[in-house]
């Protein structure tokens, strides 16, 4: 099975609904959490920000940042629709 990576913050209510359809689909996932800081709109230093900045080859502001191998989803509103088409069906068959 492919791995599957993702970056989330838990006051990110996006970032719940990815992890909670990964999770019900019922298949194995490696999160990393990144926390936001309201005052300074930047996530707080840690090393799994750094990972997330290196990984998305960018500065970004928003999760979750979602790793299927080496694709790339950019957030719970590209991974919807790839969910709606059946796409993600073809990347992350549900195990048996």
């Amino acid at each position: 099975m492919v791995p599957i990576e993702i970056y989330y913050a838990s006051v990110c209510g996006l970032c719940t609904k990815a992890l909670d359809f990964f999770r019900e689909r019922g298949v194995t996932f490696t999160a990393y959490a990144v926390e936001w800081d309201g005052e300074q709109e930047a996530f707080v230093a840690s090393d799994n920000t750094r990972q997330m900045y290196k990984r998305c080859g960018e500065d970004v502001d928003f999760v979750p940042q979602i790793f299927i191998g080496d694709l790339h989803i950019k957030g719970w509103r590209q991974c919807e629709p790839m969910i709606h088409s059946g796409e993600i069906d073809r990347l992350v068959p549900k195990p048996d």
